[in-house]
């Protein structure tokens, strides 16, 4: 579908790709969608450092990234531990190989992200 560079606007505004959306769908949807949302991108346009949802997408998951690295030592542990089930399962089985790995990976994990 050929769109102008406004309602291309528009659509970006809201979803990812304007283009590829308006070719998946009626004339009738891309015209009711670009009426919808028109005010909502004048105005985040008006209030200016204007971007488009792919650009907010990929800056929130840039910031969701930034936090999951930056996370404290304690928090990375806790994201890097085996299941406790794993330790339960060999006392309950008696399995000591089972029970020495768990150990073993734990104390692993604590010498990987040390207190600070």
């Amino acid at each position: 579908m050929i769109l102008t560079q406004r309602q291309l606007d528009v659509l970006n505004h809201v979803v990812e790709d304007g283009q590829a959306w308006a070719d998946n769908t009626s004339e009738k949807n891309m015209f009711a969608k670009v009426a919808k949302y028109e005010s909502a991108y004048d105005e985040a346009v008006a209030k200016g450092n204007y971007q488009t949802r792919k650009q907010r997408d990929d800056a929130g998951e840039q910031k969701r990234q930034d936090e999951y690295d930056n996370a404290s030592y304690d928090v990375k542990r806790s994201r890097e531990y085996p299941p406790a089930t794993d330790y339960l399962d060999g006392i309950v089985k008696g399995d000591q190989t089972q029970i020495d790995k768990y150990i073993s990976d734990c104390l692993a994990i604590k010498e990987k992200f040390p207190k600070e």
